[in-house]
């Protein structure tokens, strides 16, 4: 645990101004009830230190307004500590910038893939979990086969916390020269006994295949829709680059839709203003007031063939699927320096209206500005996706609105009517077609605001088990023998759950020390190789524009759906 993090939590001591770079390993940060997680990325705490990994999750409660206009209040983040050493991240053997993911549904946070060290891949059918209304780690069994992939990084992935679904695809280790073509979907919803399965299809379209892009969930269809797009395509070697990157970039034009319903692959184009080839970038959605449309912002990444970092925004309006260039203004990001862009980057949007964009790597060229703490590029930063522009101040009770560039296109008002409701070209199936024409309803769970004070401690257990205590009976008024019979109960329930625990703490025991040579996972093992370059300074990036073949070659794909097994 960082010591600069205690005494900023200190009030004895003045406060530190922290940064977060994550452009190595990261977890990335996801909203559960009124707090943004975040782990496993590269931080600074004061004007001073470098960046460096740390072995805590973190926390930034969102139920109050806070400036966002420069170093983060300390007061305002919460630390604890991770319970394995595969979940900090950082430095890794093999250079490269790797990043996993948080499922998570209304209450628990699973750690997923972008794991570290030796164990990382040798827990194959349990997950790492974090209970944000206890504040405490276990260690849960999966139901539904050993499906790890848990040294796999860089790929798509989105959750739906109202039905407990997660997804995730591509990456280093799926999907790649069309080995291991699969998508790994998770449920939760029954906290219990969590579930997944890793799905497959042997015709037709096979999944995005993309690296380093970008998929949300989106509330359309009879149980949501998953959408795709950017990054690479790795379903085979591409020629758009010299030797030393092999996958060429995606066009924005190509959007993935998965319909979760039917387990359906589609590739639908989209018209509009197609943003640039890009990578490492972030994207979040919002929904208008009646559901008419869905705005999906995108914002920064880097362009591999132009090698720069990029600062613009666009949102895809769905289901109309038009790409819109927004003019966004106050971004500090270029106050000082106009053409300095940020990559690796993490988007969360609370209620519909603010995109927190936590983190990234600020750079113009090859001068880097924020891999040490500044008071001019902040770690998080907050979009009003409304207005488009980038908020000094997080102010949890703003409510969307359509803004005005979205309805200029689509039709409508700010409070939706969205007149557009199809692409451009039209639908190229009928299955589509259906599948827009419905809308899921909106989540109503309602969070009660967390307690712990924003220095609480997690706790953590080795096991799937409840570590709980339950509460005891209180007398008074209840006859002795309903007293006896009560406690004779509660007598037997503890020696079953005492039993239960040792059964399950061994059965977690021999999954840590089940050999890969007892199963073989359908991952890339030695043929996986992670291809990156090390600037001047040590940074890890992409290679950069001087190595590229001046004309990219796009993939001509058909609209072609394809079903898989349920």
């Amino acid at each position: 645990m960082s010591s600069l993090m205690h005494k900023a939590l200190n009030p004895r001591h003045p406060p530190f101004k922290p940064c977060l770079s994550p452009f190595l390993q990261t977890i990335l940060p996801a909203i559960v009830g009124d707090r943004l997680f975040f782990s496993s990325a590269n931080y600074t705490f004061d004007d001073e230190a470098d960046w460096k990994n740390t072995s805590s999750l973190y926390w930034l409660r969102l139920n109050n307004t806070f400036n966002v206009n420069g170093p983060i209040d300390m007061s305002l983040i919460g630390e604890g500590p991770l319970p394995s050493t595969v979940l900090v991240g950082g430095m890794n053997p093999v250079a490269g910038g790797f990043s996993g993911t948080f499922f998570y549904d209304h209450t628990t946070l699973y750690a997923y893939a972008g794991m570290v060290g030796e164990e990382a891949d040798g827990i194959n059918n349990s997950l790492w979990s974090y209970d944000t209304t206890m504040n405490k780690w276990s260690l849960v069994e999966v139901e539904g086969g050993r499906i790890s992939f848990g040294n796999n990084s860089e790929g798509v992935h989105a959750s739906d916390p109202k039905s407990g679904l997660s997804f995730y695809t591509g990456g280093w280790a799926m999907a790649s020269n069309g080995t291991n073509n699969g998508t790994v979907k998770f449920e939760s919803s029954n906290p219990g006994t969590p579930q997944w399965s890793f799905m497959t299809t042997q015709n037709g379209i096979q999944g995005p295949n993309i690296l380093k892009g970008a998929m949300v969930y989106v509330r359309k269809g009879q149980s949501g829709v998953l959408i795709a797009f950017g990054g690479y395509n790795t379903a085979y070697k591409g020629d758009q680059f010299a030797s030393g990157w092999d996958w060429n970039q995606r066009s924005l034009k190509d959007v993935y839709v998965y319909d979760i319903f039917s387990n359906t692959w589609y590739l639908q184009e989209a018209s509009g203003d197609i943003p640039e080839h890009r990578s490492d970038f972030c994207a979040g959605v919002s929904s208008a007031p009646d559901d008419s449309s869905f705005q999906i912002t995108i914002h920064a990444g880097w362009d591999l063939f132009e090698g720069i970092a990029l600062s613009d925004v666009y949102t895809l309006s769905i289901p109309s699927f038009r790409w819109i260039k927004v003019v966004d203004s106050d971004n500090p990001d270029t106050i000082l320096e106009p053409h300095a862009g940020r990559q690796r980057l993490k988007c969360d949007v609370w209620n519909e209206r603010q995109m927190i964009v936590s983190g990234g790597f600020v750079q113009s060229e090859e001068k880097h500005f924020n891999d040490a703490c500044n008071e001019s590029y902040p770690p998080f930063k907050v979009l009003d996706t409304s207005t488009y522009s980038w908020r000094t101040q997080f102010d949890p009770r703003l409510e969307y609105s359509v803004p005005k560039v979205v309805t200029e296109v689509i039709g409508g008002n700010s409070a939706g009517g969205a007149t557009l409701q199809s692409p451009a070209a039209g639908w190229p199936s009928d299955d589509l077609s259906s599948i827009f024409s419905k809308t899921v309803a909106r989540d109503t769970y309602s969070y009660n605001e967390t307690t712990p004070t924003a220095s609480s401690t997690p706790e953590y257990t080795g096991t799937s088990a409840s570590s709980g205590d339950g509460g005891g009976i209180s007398g008074g008024t209840i006859a002795g023998v309903v007293i006896g019979i009560l406690a004779a109960i509660l007598v037997v329930a503890a020696a079953l759950r005492l039993w239960t625990r040792k059964r399950r703490q061994a059965h977690v025991q021999q999954i840590r020390t089940d050999t890969l040579s007892k199963w073989q996972k359908p991952e890339l093992e030695a043929t996986e190789v992670r291809q990156q370059e090390l600037d001047a300074n040590g940074m890890i990036h992409e290679i950069h524009g001087e190595a590229l073949i001046p004309e990219p070659v796009q993939l001509e794909v058909p609209h072609q759906p394809s079903e898989l097994p349920g």
